[in-house]
Protein backbone atom coordinates (compact mmCIF):
# COMPACT_ATOMS: atom_id res chain seq x y z
CA UNK A 1 0.00 0.00 0.00
CA UNK A 2 3.37 2.32 1.09
CA UNK A 3 4.69 1.98 -2.58
CA UNK A 4 0.91 2.97 -4.36
CA UNK A 5 0.77 6.18 -1.88
CA UNK A 6 1.89 8.68 -4.68
CA UNK A 7 -0.09 7.32 -7.19
CA UNK A 8 -2.96 7.66 -5.06
CA UNK A 9 -2.32 10.62 -4.58
CA UNK A 10 -2.04 11.81 -7.31
CA UNK A 11 -5.51 10.19 -8.59
CA UNK A 12 -6.97 11.94 -6.35
CA UNK A 13 -5.69 15.46 -6.75
CA UNK A 14 -6.99 15.31 -10.04
CA UNK A 15 -10.42 14.80 -9.22
CA UNK A 16 -10.58 17.86 -6.37
CA UNK A 17 -9.46 21.13 -7.18
CA UNK A 18 -7.94 21.24 -2.99
CA UNK A 19 -4.52 20.45 -2.47
CA UNK A 20 -5.70 19.95 1.42
CA UNK A 21 -8.62 18.01 0.48
CA UNK A 22 -6.56 16.15 -1.20
CA UNK A 23 -5.19 14.65 1.97
CA UNK A 24 -7.85 14.25 3.64
CA UNK A 25 -9.41 11.72 0.85
CA UNK A 26 -6.05 10.10 0.69
CA UNK A 27 -6.20 9.33 4.42
CA UNK A 28 -9.68 7.95 4.65
CA UNK A 29 -8.70 6.27 1.85
CA UNK A 30 -6.32 4.68 3.00
CA UNK A 31 -8.33 3.89 6.41
CA UNK A 32 -11.04 2.14 3.82
CA UNK A 33 -8.11 0.10 2.06
CA UNK A 34 -6.97 -1.39 5.17
CA UNK A 35 -10.85 -1.79 6.60
CA UNK A 36 -11.35 -3.89 3.33
CA UNK A 37 -8.03 -5.03 2.95
CA UNK A 38 -9.76 -8.80 3.16
CA UNK A 39 -11.80 -8.03 0.09
CA UNK A 40 -8.72 -7.58 -2.36
CA UNK A 41 -8.14 -10.71 -3.93
CA UNK A 42 -4.44 -11.21 -4.82
CA UNK A 43 -3.20 -11.59 -8.32
CA UNK A 44 -5.68 -9.04 -9.19
CA UNK A 45 -4.42 -5.14 -9.91
CA UNK A 46 -4.05 -3.47 -6.81
CA UNK A 47 -3.92 -0.23 -8.46
CA UNK A 48 -7.07 -0.20 -9.84
CA UNK A 49 -9.03 -1.10 -6.81
CA UNK A 50 -7.58 1.23 -4.77
CA UNK A 51 -8.54 3.73 -7.17
CA UNK A 52 -11.80 2.60 -7.14
CA UNK A 53 -11.96 3.03 -3.30
CA UNK A 54 -10.47 6.03 -4.21
CA UNK A 55 -13.20 7.76 -6.49
CA UNK A 56 -15.94 6.25 -3.84
CA UNK A 57 -14.21 8.60 -1.32
CA UNK A 58 -14.01 11.38 -3.73
CA UNK A 59 -17.97 11.24 -4.25
CA UNK A 60 -18.23 10.84 -0.48
CA UNK A 61 -16.41 14.03 -0.40
CA UNK A 62 -18.17 15.79 -2.78
CA UNK A 63 -21.40 15.23 -0.78
CA UNK A 64 -20.15 16.48 2.50
CA UNK A 65 -19.00 19.60 0.43
CA UNK A 66 -21.88 20.10 -1.87
CA UNK A 67 -22.47 23.62 -0.87
CA UNK A 68 -19.42 25.11 -1.80
CA UNK A 69 -19.84 27.11 -4.81
CA UNK A 70 -17.30 25.89 -7.38
CA UNK A 71 -17.19 22.08 -7.79
CA UNK A 72 -17.55 19.34 -10.93
CA UNK A 73 -20.85 17.35 -11.51
CA UNK A 74 -20.49 13.72 -10.85
CA UNK A 75 -20.56 12.79 -14.49
CA UNK A 76 -17.24 14.99 -15.26
CA UNK A 77 -15.28 13.49 -12.06
CA UNK A 78 -16.30 9.92 -13.47
CA UNK A 79 -15.04 11.26 -16.65
CA UNK A 80 -11.86 12.60 -15.15
CA UNK A 81 -11.26 9.18 -13.27
CA UNK A 82 -11.58 6.84 -15.79
CA UNK A 83 -9.09 9.27 -18.00
CA UNK A 84 -6.52 8.76 -15.03
CA UNK A 85 -6.94 5.16 -14.76
CA UNK A 86 -6.44 4.61 -18.26
CA UNK A 87 -3.52 6.54 -18.06
CA UNK A 88 -2.28 4.97 -14.80
CA UNK A 89 -1.97 1.27 -16.48
CA UNK A 90 0.97 2.81 -18.63
CA UNK A 91 3.13 4.54 -15.16
CA UNK A 92 5.43 1.88 -14.76
CA UNK A 93 6.71 1.73 -17.80
CA UNK A 94 6.97 5.41 -18.60
CA UNK A 95 8.44 5.41 -15.17
CA UNK A 96 11.16 2.66 -16.31
CA UNK A 97 11.46 5.08 -20.10
CA UNK A 98 12.18 8.15 -17.95
CA UNK A 99 14.86 6.53 -15.84
CA UNK A 100 17.00 5.27 -18.92
CA UNK A 101 16.66 8.28 -20.92
CA UNK A 102 17.89 9.98 -17.76
CA UNK A 103 20.82 7.70 -17.97
CA UNK A 104 20.89 8.66 -21.79
CA UNK A 105 20.81 12.35 -21.82
CA UNK A 106 24.08 14.91 -21.90
CA UNK A 107 25.95 15.06 -19.59
CA UNK A 108 24.94 18.68 -18.88
CA UNK A 109 21.85 18.04 -19.54
CA UNK A 110 21.63 15.21 -16.88
CA UNK A 111 22.86 17.39 -14.71
CA UNK A 112 20.63 20.06 -14.27
CA UNK A 113 17.74 17.48 -14.59
CA UNK A 114 19.14 15.90 -11.36
CA UNK A 115 20.05 18.77 -9.37
CA UNK A 116 16.67 20.50 -10.54
CA UNK A 117 14.28 17.40 -9.57
CA UNK A 118 15.90 15.08 -7.64
CA UNK A 119 18.20 17.84 -5.67
CA UNK A 120 15.17 20.62 -5.64
CA UNK A 121 17.30 23.59 -6.38
CA UNK A 122 16.23 26.78 -7.90
CA UNK A 123 17.74 27.45 -11.60
CA UNK A 124 19.22 30.43 -10.11
CA UNK A 125 21.45 28.25 -7.64
CA UNK A 126 22.26 25.57 -10.83
CA UNK A 127 23.15 28.44 -12.73
CA UNK A 128 25.23 30.48 -10.53
CA UNK A 129 27.11 27.41 -9.92
CA UNK A 130 27.41 26.07 -13.32
CA UNK A 131 28.70 30.11 -14.30
CA UNK A 132 25.94 30.48 -16.09
CA UNK A 133 22.96 33.20 -16.42
CA UNK A 134 19.92 32.20 -14.93
CA UNK A 135 18.27 32.04 -19.02
CA UNK A 136 20.90 29.90 -20.18
CA UNK A 137 20.23 27.28 -17.25
CA UNK A 138 16.46 27.65 -17.73
CA UNK A 139 17.33 26.94 -21.50
CA UNK A 140 19.55 24.24 -20.84
CA UNK A 141 17.03 22.69 -18.57
CA UNK A 142 13.80 23.39 -21.41
CA UNK A 143 15.78 21.09 -23.44
CA UNK A 144 16.46 18.24 -21.14
CA UNK A 145 12.43 18.05 -21.11
CA UNK A 146 12.31 18.21 -24.32
CA UNK A 147 14.49 15.41 -24.81
CA UNK A 148 13.30 13.38 -22.17
CA UNK A 149 9.97 13.87 -23.53
CA UNK A 150 10.28 12.60 -27.04
CA UNK A 151 12.79 9.67 -25.30
CA UNK A 152 10.05 8.36 -23.44
CA UNK A 153 7.48 8.81 -25.78
CA UNK A 154 9.73 6.86 -28.45
CA UNK A 155 10.09 4.52 -25.58
CA UNK A 156 6.16 3.66 -24.78
CA UNK A 157 4.78 4.06 -27.75
CA UNK A 158 3.97 0.37 -29.66
CA UNK A 159 4.99 1.79 -33.14
CA UNK A 160 8.05 3.53 -32.34
CA UNK A 161 9.85 4.50 -34.99
CA UNK A 162 14.32 4.53 -35.01
CA UNK A 163 15.66 6.59 -31.81
CA UNK A 164 17.15 9.74 -32.75
CA UNK A 165 20.32 11.70 -31.17
CA UNK A 166 19.43 13.85 -28.50
CA UNK A 167 20.13 17.38 -29.30
CA UNK A 168 22.93 19.12 -27.26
Amino acid sequence: MADHQPRLSAYIRSLVLDEHATKDILQETNVTLLKKARDFEPGTNFTAWAFRIAYFEVLTFRRKKGREKIHFDDDLVESIAESVERVSTSYEARLDALGKCIGELPDRQREVIERRYLQSESVQDIAADLGFKANAASQLLHRARINLLKCVTRQTTPQASSPTPFDS
